[in-house]
């Protein structure tokens, strides 16, 4: 029955969300493993030229996010998911073809880069449909449970390539990759629909406002919003600097290919550990959400002083509880932007504001390491990189405790104003009556 299928097709539809992000969206976060493997081969390549690679491979395609939502109201959910999934399986087999590092940047960063994007930024809308933000009860578990995919999928996939460039090339490796991205692909695809949102939902809730900012709402140019997104843009750089170069940064402590490797995944596993915590510690602590961000900001900042601290001391195989701990700062700032999105912006530019964060995002991610590969260049030494990510976690925070004050101010004369206006209509009243 129609209502049936209606009320439990979400379901579906976060499994398939949640399986794309862990084969693609993994991949593209496990491609520092291949970058190790591809310099190895182009020794005179430098650590910046690398860096923009893996950062474009993973964030290209955000910065075109009002263009991925205008395809998906224009041609529908299903088709531009299935053919972003298609961009990234032909990507992996011409991109395995290929030795220059040019020729990589636009047979892989680029196309794979926007198909990556895509899957992401389709995955998160519709659950967002069929789970919309301060209506439906799971809409934070549903978001946390998707978000779990792309940590747990560079747990899994950054194994798989591991194992795999043991015994093979990378460009082999690539094309079995490609391979089974292809088979998934034939597999999701059909499935991933908006026919069967609830009848309450629409799948597009609020078409004319997405795409062309009304330039009569200064939401769009608040101080708030600048200044958190800021603080999204900060706290990204300093993730993926440190997460990009730390697997070859372990290396260059002397420290085996396989225990930096363990490393790396069991900070995607505990990444996803903390994100499905989250629901868990709202339910028990019911707080808003905007506060989770401030304090994962400065929880970061503290594990990466004392990671650095320690992994240059006798005892850095002590190094891996912080660099567990600091798993808790992307699962925040991440699983929770649409959700916040909500409390940032008016209720009904949940999705620009969701648009907004994954722009902001995608600058962070490619600048982070980008910014941290010039450091290591300039310096010729991996010390630069921690302390980077340290000063843009400080950034990030002071933006969002000022974004907090700034907001709190405002519902304050909101209130102060609401209580005036209802204190003069009051006497208005009592005045006509006594006329």
């Amino acid at each position: 029955n129609l209502d049936s299928l209606q009320s439990h097709y979400g379901v579906v539809i976060v499994l398939i969300t949640f399986v794309s992000r862990i084969i693609f969206i993994g991949f593209s976060w496990s491609y520092g493993t291949i970058i190790v493997q591809f310099k190895k081969q182009n020794s005179t390549l430098s650590d910046t030229e690398m860096s923009w690679i893996g950062s474009i491979g993973q964030s290209f395609g955000g910065l075109l996010a009002p263009l991925i939502l205008f395809t998906a109201r224009r041609f529908g959910f299903q088709i531009s998911f299935v053919v972003s999934l298609f961009i990234c399986v032909l990507s992996l087999f011409i991109s395995s073809i290929v030795q220059n590092l040019h020729w990589l940047l636009l047979t892989y960063s680029l196309p794979y880069g926007f198909g990556n994007a895509a899957i992401f930024i389709l995955g998160t809308l519709i659950c967002g449909l069929y789970f919309p933000a301060g209506q439906h009860p799971k809409h934070i578990l549903v978001m946390c449970i998707i978000s779990m995919g792309f940590p747990l999928g560079y747990h899994v996939m950054s194994a798989s390539i591991f194992s795999a460039l043991k015994e093979n090339s990378w460009q082999s490796m690539k094309r079995h990759i490609a391979v089974i991205e292809l088979f998934v692909t034939c597999i999701l695809g059909p499935f991933f629909t908006t026919k069967f949102l609830p009848s309450t939902s629409l799948a597009y809730p609020y078409p004319s406002a997405a795409l062309v900012p009304d330039p009569n709402r200064k939401i769009y140019y608040s101080k708030p919003v600048i200044y958190w997104m800021l603080g999204i843009f900060s706290s990204m750089c300093a993730v993926n600097n440190f997460l990009l170069h730390l697997h070859s940064h372990l290396e260059y402590l002397l420290i085996s290919a396989a225990r930096a490797d363990r490393w790396f995944r069991l900070h995607g596993l505990f990444d996803a550990l903390f994100r499905l915590l989250i629901p868990a510690l709202l339910r028990f602590y019911p707080i808003d959400i905007i506060y989770l961000f401030p304090a994962s900001v400065f929880t970061g900042l503290i594990v990466l002083t004392l990671t650095f601290a320690l992994l240059y001391t006798s005892l850095n195989v002590l190094a891996i509880l912080p660099i567990i701990l600091f798993s808790f700062t992307p699962a925040v700032v991440t699983a929770l932007q649409y959700t916040v999105s909500n409390r940032i912006f008016e209720e009904d530019r949940t999705e620009q504001g969701y648009i907004y964060h994954v722009i902001v995002t995608s600058l962070g991610t490619i600048v982070g390491p980008v910014v941290g590969g010039l450091f290591l260049d300039m310096t010729g030494s991996y010390k630069a990189i921690i302390p980077t990510s340290i000063f843009f976690l400080f950034v990030s925070f002071v933006s969002f405790i000022v974004t907090i004050v700034l907001l709190n101010r405002k519902k304050s004369n909101q209130l102060e104003e609401d209580q005036t206006a209802s204190i003069h209509q009051h006497d208005n009243v009592a005045y006509g009556s006594s006329n």
